[in-house]
C-alpha cells in the first residue's frame, strides 16, 4: 500500500463534509417541501407512510377520522367530555347532522372506495351502511374481499388502524360532543377501505393515495439525510483539527482554475435551477435541486477564504491587464507592438456589433444607405484587422532574425551583424546584439592572442632552459664519472639524479602546453592497444620487478584503435609509474582491457597507501596530487598528461575513487583491423618515447 492513502486523507474529509451537509440540507429542504404534512401524523402514520401505505397520508387519516367520528354518534347518541349523557332531542339533532355529513361526502362513499355500517340505526332499526356486504355478521367484523377493516367499534372498544385510531384520537381532543360511551357499549361502528384502486378516481382515499406515493420519497429523504448528517457530523469533529489541510486541498485544486471559469459554472447552475423551478414549479420536488448546489457554493467559500485576492487576480481580465500594463511599462518595443496589435483587434470586433445592429435597428428607414454603410464599415473593418496582422508579421520576421542571431552567436561564436529600420520595434535590440558580438570577436581576439603569447613563452623558456640543463647534466655525468669518494659522491648523484627529474619535468610541462593548445604533433594509425599495453608493461617489468607490488593482468586478445602509438605509449606509461609510486605495499595492481559499446576500455585499479581525501574531477589538473605531503618524486602532472594526450588522440580518461581503491579508465573508440601490408607499427614506440619517464 505504501503511503498513498495518506494522500488521500484530505479528499476523503472533504467528501465527508459535503456528504454531511447535503445529508443535512437534503432534510431541511424536504421538511420545508412537505411540512406539516408529514410532521402533522404520528409515528405509526410515519411507519406506514414509509411502507407507502394510504393510511399515512394525513389528509386521508383526518378525512378517515372525521368519518369515524360522525358514524360513532350515529350508532351511540352524543355525550358531553364529562360523560354526561345528552337529552334525546339533542341526541336526534345530532345524529340528524352526522347523517348529513356522511351523506355529503364525496366520492369515496359513493365509488365504493371506503364501506361503512353503523348498528344500530336508530330511526329505521336496521344498519344504515352503503354496501350490501354485511360487514358484521354472527358477532363478528368481516371485510369483503378486496377490502380490509380501517376502524371499528365493537364489544364497547375502538381498534384498527393505529395512525387512524391516533387521528381520531386527536380528532376527540379537540371536540365538545363525544360519542355516547354508554351507547357505544351495544353499538357496532365499521370502515373498510379497499386495499387498491385508481389514483384519478374521484374521493379522498385516492387523494390520500397520492399524497402518500408524494411524500414518502420526502421522508426518506428526511432519515437518510439525518441520518448521513449526524454520521458525517460525528467523523468532521474527530477530523475537526485535521479540517485544515482538506480545506487547503479543496483550495489548490480550484486554484488552478480561472475566474471566468468558475463565473461560468455558477452561471450554468442557476440557468439549470431556474429551468427545473419553472418546469417543476407544481412539483415540490424542485426544492431538493438547491442540495446538489452545496458543494459548488462550499468550494467557492473555501476559495474565497484561501486565496484572497488571489482568486480575482486568476483570471483572463486580469491576465490581459498585466499584459497591457507590461507592455506600457516595459521596453519601448513592446509598447510599439502591443498597442498597433491590440488597437488593430478591438475596433473590427466594436464595430461589427454595431453595424449589425444599426442595420435591424434602421434597415426599413433607408434600406439602401443602411447597406451601403453595411459594406463599407465591414471593409474598413476588415482593413484595419489586416493593418494589424501586417504590423504582427513583421515583427515575427524580425524576431525570428533576431532569435536567428543569437542561435548562430551562440553555437558558432559568430554571427553576421544585423540591420533594421530605424521605425522597426527591434531595432534597438538588433544594435544591442551587434555590439555583443564586436565585443565577444574582441574577447575572442585578445584570448587567442593570450594563448599564443603563453605558447611562445613556454617555448622560449622550455628552450632557455634546456641548454643550461644539458650542461648541468653533462657537467654531473663527468663529475660523477670521476674517482670521487664519501660525502662528494654522494652529491655528486644526486645533482645528476635531480638534473634529470628537472630535464623531465620541463618537457612534461612543454608537451601539457602544445596538447592544451592544440598544437600537440600527432601521427594517428591503427594500433593494437592489447600490444601497446603487453610492450609497456614489459618496457617496465625492471621497475615492477623492483617493487613490492604484483600486476595482475587481464587483456583482450587484440583490440584496434585509431590513435597516436607514441603518446598512447606516454599515456600507460604515467598511469603505470604512478601505480607504482602511490600504491600499498605488498598490494595488487589489476590492468584490464575490454571492448564495450564500440570502444576498447583499459583500466588500471591499485589500492593507494594513503588515504585520499582529493576530488577525483580535480587530480586530473595541472600539478595537483594526491599525497598532500608532496614527499614523493612525482611532480603532479603524470595524469594531467595522461588525460590531454588521450583526449587529444579522440579518446576519453575518467578518474574513480572507491574508499582506498583508485582506477583510472582510458577509452577510445574501436577500428576495423587493418591489412597486414598496411598496419602500422604505432605499437612500437621510440627509443626517446620509451625512455621518458614521469
Amino acid at each position: 500500500m505504501g503511503t498513498d492513502w495518506k494522500k488521500s486523507k484530505p479528499a476523503a474529509r472533504v467528501l465527508c463534509g459535503w456528504l454531511g451537509m447535503m445529508g443535512l440540507l437534503a432534510a431541511l429542504f424536504s421538511l420545508l417541501a412537505c411540512g406539516p404534512a408529514v410532521l402533522g401524523g404520528s409515528a405509526a402514520g410515519m411507519g406506514d407512510l414509509l411502507a407507502g401505505q394510504v393510511s399515512g397520508s394525513v389528509y386521508y387519516q383526518q378525512r378517515m377520522a372525521d368519518l369515524f367520528y360522525n358514524c360513532s354518534l350515529m350508532a351511540a347518541g352524543g355525550a358531553s367530555p364529562t360523560g354526561q349523557t345528552l337529552t334525546e332531542s339533542q341526541n336526534t339533532q345530532l345524529r340528524t347532522q352526522a347523517r348529513q355529513a356522511i351523506g355529503s361526502d364525496d366520492g369515496a362513499l359513493a365509488s365504493g372506495e371506503v364501506l361503512f355500517a353503523v348498528l344500530p340505526d336508530t330511526e329505521t332499526g336496521a344498519a344504515f351502511t352503503n354496501s350490501d356486504f354485511a360487514l358484521w355478521e354472527d358477532g363478528r367484523v368481516a371485510a369483503p374481499l378486496g377490502y380490509s377493516v380501517a376502524l371499528a367499534y365493537s364489544d364497547g372498544s375502538s381498534w384498527g388502524n393505529r395512525a387512524l385510531l391516533a387521528a381520531y384520537d386527536k380528532l376527540l381532543a379537540g371536540q365538545t360532543v363525544h360519542p355516547s360511551a354508554e351507547g357505544l357499549e351495544s353499538a357496532v361502528v365499521v370502515l373498510a377501505v379497499r386495499n387498491s384502486g385508481d389514483l384519478w378516481q374521484p374521493g379522498f382515499v385516492s387523494e390520500g393515495r397520492v399524497q402518500a406515493a408524494d411524500l414518502r420519497p420526502f421522508l426518506l429523504l428526511i432519515l437518510t439525510g439525518s441520518a448521513a448528517a449526524l454520521v458525517c457530523g460525528v467523523v468532521c469533529l474527530v477530523w475537526h483539527r485535521r479540517a485544515k489541510p482538506a480545506r487547503a486541498w479543496a483550495a489548490s485544486l480550484t486554484g488552478r482554475v480561472w475566474l471566468e471559469a468558475k463565473l461560468l459554472i455558477w452561471l450554468a447552475a442557476l440557468f439549470c435551477f431556474w429551468c427545473w423551478r419553472v418546469i417543476y414549479f407544481p412539483d415540490p420536488l424542485w426544492t431538493v435541486l438547491p442540495v446538489l448546489g452545496w458543494p459548488l457554493v462550499w468550494l467557492t467559500a473555501v476559495d474565497l477564504r484561501q486565496g484572497g485576492a488571489g482568486v480575482f487576480r486568476r483570471s483572463l481580465l486580469a491576465r490581459l491587464g498585466g499584459l497591457v500594463r507590461a507592455a506600457w511599462l516595459g521596453q519601448p518595443w513592446q509598447a510599439r507592438v502591443a498597442w498597433p496589435a491590440v488597437l488593430c483587434w478591438l475596433v473590427p470586433a466594436a464595430m461589427v456589433p454595431l453595424l449589425w445592429l444599426m442595420f435591424f435597428s434602421c434597415y426599413w428607414a433607408a434600406p439602401g444607405l443602411v447597406l451601403f454603410a453595411l459594406v463599407l464599415g465591414h471593409l474598413a473593418a476588415l482593413a484595419v484587422a489586416l493593418a494589424g496582422l501586417v504590423v504582427q508579421l513583421r515583427f515575427c520576421r524580425d524576431a525570428g532574425r533576431l532569435t536567428g542571431a543569437l542561435h548562430t552567436l551562440r553555437s558558432e561564436g559568430a554571427a553576421r551583424p544585423l540591420h533594421f529600420k530605424a521605425s522597426a520595434p527591434l531595432h534597438d535590440a538588433a544594435e544591442d546584439l551587434n555590439a555583443l558580438r564586436e565585443g565577444i570577436d574582441a574577447a575572442v581576439e585578445q584570448q587567442r592572442r593570450a594563448d599564443r603569447m603563453k605558447m611562445e613563452l613556454l617555448t622560449n623558456v622550455s628552450h632557455d632552459l634546456k641548454t643550461p640543463l644539458t650542461s648541468i647534466i653533462n657537467y654531473a655525468d663527468l663529475l660523477c664519472a670521476e674517482p670521487l669518494e664519501g660525502a662528494a659522491a654522494d652529491y655528486a648523484k644526486v645533482i645528476q639524479r635531480k638534473a634529470d627529474r628537472l630535464k623531465h619535468m620541463v618537457q612534461d610541462v612543454f608537451d601539457l602546453s602544445k596538447a592544451a593548445s592544440g598544437s600537440l604533433p600527432l601521427a594517428p594509425a591503427p594500433i593494437d592497444l592489447a600490444k601497446l599495453i603487453r610492450q609497456t608493461l614489459a618496457d617496465m617489468d625492471e621497475a615492477i620487478a623492483a617493487s613490492p607490488l604484483t600486476f595482475r593482468t587481464s587483456l583482450a586478445p587484440e583490440a584496434w584503435v585509431l590513435a597516436d602509438g607514441e603518446r598512447m605509449y606516454r599515456v600507460f606509461q604515467n598511469l603505470f609509474s604512478n601505480a607504482l609510486r602511490y600504491s600499498l605495499a605488498g598490494s595488487r595492481v589489476y590492468v584490464e582491457l575490454t571492448a564495450e559499446n564500440g570502444q576498447a576500455v583499459a583500466r588500471v585499479k591499485n589500492v593507494a597507501g594513503y588515504e585520499m581525501e582529493f576530488d577525483p574531477a580535480e587530480i586530473t589538473e595541472r600539478f595537483v596530487r594526491g599525497d598532500p605531503s608532496r614527499t614523493g618524486e612525482g611532480s603532479g602532472l603524470g595524469l594531467s598528461i595522461a588525460k590531454s594526450f588521450t583526449e587529444a588522440c579522440g579518446g576519453t580518461l575518467e578518474v574513480r575513487v572507491d574508499a582506498d581503491l583508485f582506477c583510472v579508465q582510458v577509452a577510445l573508440p574501436l577500428t576495423e583491423k587493418p591489412a597486414p601490408e598496411d598496419a602500422g607499427d604505432g605499437a612500437e614506440p621510440s627509443e626517446e618515447c620509451a625512455a621518458g619517464a614521469l
